[in-house]
């Protein structure tokens, strides 16, 4: 299955680039691999393209793909301006629990909802519980807004 699994593998369009690993390469032509069993397909006109153009315009591809990434992780809540009574969930730090056979890594990065009591600008609030307890003060960057889907407590 090897063989098949590695053909497989070579001839499947990456997402990144738009082109198969086999084109990027070694410069061949994509495979149609509905050709065989449906030879009555309109033969469409694929543009024959250089490697050269090929591996040029993949990597201006990646390269504008890691641009968006990069502004949408800066951006992060930058449009959320906390208010006070909002649900936030507040960022925990995982620790291991040895006895309870529990890893740091399987406990949830979050916790909460827990209510905004406060507001201290320009980047701090002040959060309590459902009953009025306060929890602590946190800086923006380590609470986030919470949503109905996200339920954690």
């Amino acid at each position: 299955m090897i063989p098949h699994i590695e053909n497989w593998l070579n001839n499947t369009v990456a997402s990144a680039t738009l082109y198969t690993p086999v084109e990027l390469l070694f410069g061949a032509e994509r495979k149609n691999l509905f050709q065989k069993c449906l030879p009555n397909l309109p033969k469409g006109e694929m543009k024959h393209e250089e490697i050269r153009e090929k591996t040029a315009k993949a990597y201006e591809r990646m390269k504008q793909r890691a641009h968006e990434r990069k502004n949408k992780r800066k951006h992060g809540n930058a449009t959320w301006k906390p208010n006070v009574r909002d649900k936030v969930l507040v960022r925990t730090q995982p620790s291991s629990d040895v006895i309870a056979g529990v890893t740091g890594k399987f406990i949830r990065p979050y916790e909460g909802p827990y209510m905004i009591s406060k507001v201290i600008p320009p980047s701090t609030v002040e959060v309590c519980d459902r009953n009025g307890k306060i929890k602590g003060q946190f800086n923006l960057k380590s609470i986030k807004v919470y949503k109905e889907a996200d339920d954690v407590i």
